[in-house]
């Protein structure tokens, strides 16, 4: 079958509500990154919102519990709910690390839940480079919220910031975090903060985050991040979490903030595209892998030089850029 046909089929289907057809756009789409253009072209005429959810935080600290039990809950308001979790990449295969999704394979069963677990592939602040996209396909394929679940990379999650519109950042007591949000600049992207596995302590984190936030010169912006303590395990807190961010769509959608989150979405997924782009283009054209091998065995018995025969590869380089 052509492959152009074949998209065109898919789409179809996929507007016709078929769930075989979204997860195999998902799979081309994080497979062809060229072939978002083609799907996209297909779909440009659906207009539907979603209200999309970043879970984050260190791993273990309980986030596929906790995205389980907030699905349940918002499919018992009969809302469509499209879950993203990211995990880990396997350094050999490329593929994902998927135990974590084995608890939300009840929850994933119910008609109103499309669930994907993405590798992260090496790709920077926790998540996926496809997560944008197949955030866009679960919007055009009518849910009404986006979980996405980052894979848990310590200090530096920033990037689900930029795509999500309410940031949870979930702690757990005794692990250190509320230090380590602190070392990281965290106070300044998470908009609630869940205080996990409550029963093995936690009023001490949720003291050392509040006086956080006393001192932090975020609040003023008009939204103060509620700190909440939960039991994911048994769905404890979960309904008070969700209430909370309820109340954060709210604020977010009744101030200018909507827009602006979405422009930085719409505005980190362009320079993204184009980072990508940039570097396809260097590694096809300029360099190869086997020129990168010969540099790396040159220099194995001198390593001093590392830095001459970096700038010796960029010296005779020229770009030739032309604007029309």
């Amino acid at each position: 079958m052509d492959k152009k046909y074949d998209i065109e089929d898919l789409c179809e289907r996929f507007k016709d509500e078929d769930k075989v057809a979204l997860a195999r756009l998902i799979t081309l789409i994080e497979n062809e990154p060229d072939s978002a253009l083609e799907i996209f072209q297909h779909l440009d005429d659906i207009e539907h919102e979603s209200y999309i959810i970043g879970l984050t935080g260190s791993p273990g600290v309980g986030k596929s519990t906790l995205t389980g039990q907030l699905v349940k809950r918002l499919v018992e308001k009969d809302m469509k709910v499209g879950v993203i979790s990211v995990d880990p990449t396997s350094p050999f295969s490329g593929g994902a690390f998927l135990g974590d999704r084995v608890r939300l394979s009840e929850i994933s069963c119910h008609p109103n839940v499309f669930m994907r677990s993405l590798a992260s592939r090496g790709y920077k602040g926790g998540i996926s480079r496809a997560v944008f996209d197949i955030s866009l396909l679960y919007e055009a394929f009518g849910m009404d919220v986006i979980i996405i679940e980052t894979v848990g990379v310590g200090q530096a999650e920033f990037e689900i910031y930029k795509l999500v519109y309410t940031t949870i950042l979930i702690l757990i007591p005794g692990a250190g975090d509320s230090i380590q949000a602190q070392k990281a600049g965290i106070i300044e992207i998470a908009d609630i903060y869940d205080i996990n596995k409550k029963d093995l302590g936690g009023d001490e984190v949720a003291v050392q985050i509040e006086m956080m936030l006393d001192d932090a010169t975020a609040t003023q912006s008009g939204w103060r991040p509620p700190v909440i303590m939960t039991n994911s395990i048994k769905g404890e807190g979960v309904d008070e979490l969700l209430e909370r961010i309820w109340e954060h769509k709210e604020y977010v959608e009744l101030s200018d903030l909507f827009e602006e989150k979405k422009k930085r979405r719409y505005a980190y997924k362009v320079k993204d595209a184009i980072m990508n782009k940039i570097e396809s283009i260097l590694l096809n054209n300029l360099f190869n892998e086997e020129d990168l091998k010969d540099i790396g065995s040159k220099i194995v018995n001198n390593k001093f030089k590392i830095h001459e025969k970096i700038h010796n590869i960029f010296e005779n380089v020229h770009f030739d850029i032309k604007k029309e």
